[in-house]
């Protein structure tokens, strides 16, 4: 019994945990943008992304529901907290303007994580922002 109930409180410190840092990175994703939006709540399930967002994403944005997101619950820490920025980036567009700017996303995605000092890091999704949306070659070292 002792046991179940050090798991069970672990289990809510760790939800808690989860929630602050996402409720940091939303406002952080505010800031960037100089808009303001409601805090929406992360939605962690596999089998919803799987079956609602793009194939090989690891999450989403839909407008269904007043705003959700969705993601992967086996997401890497390395990529955790970017993700989740790009995905608030992306909700707080579409809440003020009706639209989502894609390559705005990706080159705030590479602002914020030079902010948290993860330069190599911003460096590779940088260099996926050149590829993607201004025709530039990756080369990878």
């Amino acid at each position: 019994m002792k046991y179940i109930k050090n798991g069970i409180f672990a289990s809510l410190f760790m939800i808690c945990t989860t929630a602050l840092a996402n409720e940091a990175i939303f406002e952080s994703a505010k800031e960037h943008l100089n808009l303001d939006s409601r805090y929406i709540q992360i939605e962690y399930n596999t089998n919803i992304v799987e079956d609602f967002c793009p194939k090989q994403s690891v999450g989403c944005y839909t407008s269904a529901d007043r705003g959700r997101i969705i993601v992967r619950d086996d997401l890497s820490k390395t990529h955790h907290d970017v993700v989740i920025f790009g995905l608030y980036t992306d909700y707080i567009q579409h809440s003020n303007t009706g639209l989502i700017d894609s390559s705005l996303t990706c080159d705030l995605k590479v602002n914020y994580l030079k902010a948290e000092s993860q330069n190599n890091l911003a460096n590779l999704y940088s260099g996926q922002c050149d590829a993607i949306y201004r025709n530039k070659v990756l080369v990878m070292n």
